[in-house]
């Protein structure tokens, strides 16, 4: 999963050179750092030994990355991003979504 994420963040970073600069630091920034706090929270888990502990944190990932799918379309719709990009990252985002679902799944 941590790869995935990787690959996705690599992605939005050429992505986001593209970016209009008017949101380049404001949009574009909010979806980078989102990327990131998902990974942090995800690596946070797998060193994670207790499963509450573990689910609750995974539970904070998915809602970040909700967040993140959200602002992703936003960038869409506000003319940021190309249709491919926005095709491209929400494909990477879905995926992570599945990986995190079975990961918490797996857990409960």
């Amino acid at each position: 999963m941590v790869r995935s994420i990787y690959i996705a963040y690599a992605y939005w970073n050429e992505v986001l050179n593209k970016f209009p600069k008017s949101q380049r630091h404001a949009l574009g920034s909010m979806c980078s750092k989102y990327l990131l706090e998902i990974l942090e929270l995800t690596l946070a888990a797998a060193q994670t030994s207790e499963a509450k502990e573990k689910s609750a944190i995974l539970r904070q990932a998915s809602v970040k990355l909700d967040t993140l799918k959200l602002l992703i379309r936003l960038c869409k719709n506000c003319k940021c991003i190309t249709n491919s990009s926005y095709l491209q990252m929400e494909s990477q985002l879905q995926e992570i979504g599945r990986m995190l679902g079975g990961w918490s799944k797996s857990i409960s």
